[in-house]
């Protein structure tokens, strides 16, 4: 079952000189500078988020920009813990590689990357990984998109999703008290 909220953005940060709104400081809900989203995004006047769930493991965010343009898409989705970052990786940060580590692939519109420490006792064969994908041409900055998917990936590291409820145990042996 797919879940949807959307959040109008007007007065969030800094204003986007090319634009007449304001620059996101966080993508739904994740805090980020808004120095490493405005590369990448477009002009315009009106910026908006939707946040999704399509289905038990993914969080998505999609940034529009005049409710007609998508600028930004991250994701969080939990995958198997022998899952490659080239396989996790959207298609545009694999075909236009610029750096890759142990955590993060990167490219100058893409990027993946691999949490530490997430852990979700309903999956334990499971690793929470990170992707942001931009759609707005010529807005290439391979440095920044480094520098965005390790503060995303750190700032979900931090977040509920990284450490879900613990699963229902077993009932309790004891009686209830009358």
């Amino acid at each position: 079952m797919a879940v949807s909220l959307s959040v109008s953005i007007s007065a969030c940060s800094e204003g986007n000189e090319e634009s007449g709104y304001a620059i996101p400081a966080s993508l739904c809900g994740v805090p980020v500078k808004s120095e490493l989203l405005e590369p990448f995004l477009p002009p315009g006047d009106h910026v908006s988020t939707e946040r999704t769930f399509p289905d038990g493991r993914t969080e998505r965010c999609t940034v529009t920009i005049d409710n007609r343009k998508v600028a930004i898409f991250t994701e969080q989705e939990w995958l198997s813990k022998t899952s490659r970052l080239l396989e996790v990786a959207p298609s545009s940060a694999r075909r236009k590689a610029h750096g890759m580590t142990d955590r993060y692939l990167y490219s100058g519109i893409g990027a993946a990357g691999r949490t530490v420490g997430c852990t979700d006792p309903n999956q334990p064969d499971q690793r929470l990984f990170t992707i942001i994908q931009s759609f707005t041409p010529d807005r290439e900055d391979a440095p920044t998109m480094k520098k965005l998917i390790k503060a995303y990936t750190a700032q979900v590291e931090r977040s509920k999703a990284c450490h879900p409820k613990r699963a229902v145990g077993p009932a309790s042996s004891e009686s209830p008290k009358p």
